[in-house]
């Protein structure tokens, strides 16, 4: 039995499913308006691992992540694009360029994408209007003079008494509600009704929706994740729900009074689970501190982005982690020599004394790994485990993901070595040698060594 934290209820519990034919998980996916960072993969990491290990405990996992699309963010930046009269159109194009570089970076770190059902925010706008008009009917949202469509925190809270319960029992304590907050994100101490649908306003360009009762405009973002929950899983009570601590207030804390005001008391999420955040360089990462870095940057420093998933198996999804250069670097010289470790198991199909003791010794190392497992997805134990037991990393590797099969891992080389070399190429092709050995030593500057063979130029990390 996996043993998990529970952010709601505040200590470690058994996990147990509410349906026994599939766990239902919910993942906050992306907001998609510009490049994921570090710290943003390292809570998709994290996601998928706790999906690998419940498939290692042989639950049927249907795992949903939405894709946010529509927002404060996506909106601006459409409109920073494609100008003031930017369009639903053109957000969609703004949109997709960022969900597909997202997609190619959960790939480069081997999340298991093609086992995700996404789902993007405005291919469910009908279903979100919807559950505005619900909210109304019940009496928990209202229109408000701005023409914007609010949640009411004062009459849920009247109902239900638990608003900001996954923050702490004390959070209300002084606290008064505000008035109200258009914008989607703000800070703890922002008690104010939140919109559930945003008016239309000439800072919104042509991005709109229209509907007879709640008029022009678009959702708040807290409804989006709501929704996506009820439509994805039918209805039915969502089994765990995932995302970093940043997510905990306002986002999650909304989500929750949202779906309890329409759906009733613990019919929305059994089980929450949030990672820790990433500090760069212990501070938390900002483009203004200049250690904001994305899995583009990480590829010039190494030659495998793997490296960043075995770094974050070494922290504990509850604790904040420290991104260096030189955990990095270490974290990178580790996996190429579990790598080179990596061995086939053994095959069991023989009858012989000592390939049935092979078996038995294998059965006991998989369940010191399962146990590390199975208390609060202990990932930095789990490793530790396949390193003293090398003869099952690949059966490992079904949960550390580190593609531990003896394959060597493609070398991804920055645009900026590739242009290097295409002009070392052009330099070579016209006799020009010395400006060829010019352009070597400016890519061995940079980290790489070229070789010269008959089938062209060959390039690695140095």
């Amino acid at each position: 039995m996996i043993k998990l934290y529970n952010t709601l209820s505040r200590q470690i519990e058994e996990f147990q499913p509410l349906d026994d034919q599939v766990v239902r998980m919910y993942t906050c996916g992306p907001t998609v308006y510009n490049y994921a960072h570090i710290g943003n993969l390292r809570s998709f990491i994290t996601a998928d691992l706790l999906y690998r290990a419940l498939n290692f405990n042989k639950y049927n996992v249907d795992w949903v992540m939405n894709i946010t699309d529509i927002d404060d963010k996506t909106i601006k930046g459409a409109i920073v694009e494609f100008g003031s009269q930017a369009t639903v159109e053109d957000l969609h194009t703004f949109t997709q360029k960022y969900l597909d570089a997202f997609i190619a970076d959960l790939k480069a770190v081997n999340v298991s994408v093609d086992d995700i059902r996404m789902i993007r925010v405005t291919d469910k706008m009908a279903d979100i209007q919807e559950f505005i008009l619900k909210l109304l009917d019940k009496g928990y949202a209202y229109k408000a003079d701005d023409s914007s469509t609010y949640f009411s925190i004062e009459k849920y809270q009247a109902d239900f008494g638990d608003y900001g319960q996954l923050v702490g029992k004390e959070f209300l304590a002084g606290k008064k509600v505000g008035a109200r907050v258009a914008v989607d994100e703000y800070e703890k101490d922002n008690l104010s009704d939140f919109a559930l649908w945003k008016a239309h306003t000439a800072d919104d360009g042509n991005i709109f929706w229209d509907h007879p009762t709640l008029g022009k405009g678009r959702p708040g973002w807290h409804i989006e994740c709501s929704v996506i929950n009820e439509v994805a899983f039918r209805g039915n009570a969502t089994d765990i729900h995932t995302g970093g601590v940043d997510l905990i207030f306002p986002h999650h804390t909304n989500e929750i009074a949202q779906s309890q005001g329409l759906l009733g008391k613990g019919h929305f999420v059994n089980h929450w689970f949030h990672s820790e955040h990433l500090l760069v360089d212990g501070k938390k990462m900002a483009k203004s501190a200049n250690n904001f870095y994305t899995l583009a940057d990480i590829n010039k420093k190494i030659a495998d982005p793997l490296a960043l998933r075995y770094l974050f198996l070494q922290s504990h999804y509850k604790s904040q982690q420290n991104f260096t250069d030189e955990a990095l670097q270490g974290a990178s010289t580790a996996l190429q020599k579990l790598r080179q470790s990596s061995s086939v198991i053994p095959d069991a199909t023989t009858g012989d004394p000592e390939s049935k003791s092979k078996i038995l010794d294998q059965v006991q190392d998989n369940l010191v790994f399962k146990d590390a497992l199975n208390h609060d997805l202990n990932l930095p134990q789990a490793l530790a485990v396949a390193w003293e037991h090398k003869d099952q990393l690949l059966k490992f590797d079904e949960v550390l993901g580190l593609k531990l099969d003896g394959k060597k891992a493609e070398l991804i080389v920055p645009d900026e070595i590739q242009k290097l070399l295409g002009e070392r190429q052009s330099a070579r092709d016209n006799k020009d040698f010395a400006k060829s050995d010019e352009l070597r030593k400016q890519i061995e500057s940079l980290g790489y060594e070229v070789m010269d063979s008959a089938d062209g130029q060959k390039i690695k990390k140095k």
